[in-house]
């Protein structure tokens, strides 16, 4: 299901911000496109860390401001999975809309073997988060994130999954 935040299309040079999570229990990557530009900053913190998120979401605000844009607008992205949703009802306080990546229907070469780094981890989810701001179509699904009392619902029958393993 696709969720439209806004009547208009956010693009790289209209004084939008672009950023990407990877996220893993340890360590977070963050990668920022800032107006204007096409090639996206990576940045790592801690997993978890709030305070260091937004401290990068801020200073990405002010390098934004500072290259003469208007009202700076953050759209960020990161793929459903173990940290659940926490990170998207956080983000969205923080005023950044939210977008959580369906990682199913990321469309990927599924005859070659593909490569793991860091820069190409950020690629494929900032390329997909673009062309979904764009408005193209087919780029990805987006996943409805679930209110708190759902996804309280959904802990209780994994956590007896988990105990029954």
């Amino acid at each position: 299901m696709t969720l439209d935040r806004s009547d208009t299309p956010a693009t790289a040079n209209d004084g939008t911000v672009f950023v990407v999570f990877e996220l893993s229990k340890s360590k977070w990557l963050l990668g920022v496109v800032l107006p204007g530009s096409n090639k996206p900053g990576r940045y790592t913190v801690a997993g978890g860390e709030t305070s260091a998120v937004k401290e990068r979401l801020d200073a990405a605000r002010r390098q934004a401001a500072a290259l003469g844009h208007g009202p700076v607008r953050v759209v960020s992205a990161y793929e459903a999975g173990y940290d659940g949703f926490w990170l998207h009802r956080w983000l969205e306080a923080e005023g950044v809309e939210s977008h959580v990546l369906d990682p199913s229907s990321v469309s990927v070469d599924r005859r070659a073997r593909r490569a793991k780094t860091d820069r190409l981890d950020m690629e494929l989810p900032m390329r997909v988060l673009l062309a979904h701001c764009r408005g193209e179509p087919r780029a990805c699904r987006m996943v409805r994130p679930p209110s708190i009392a759902e996804e309280d619902a959904r802990g209780s029958n994994r956590e007896r999954t988990r105990l029954v393993r």
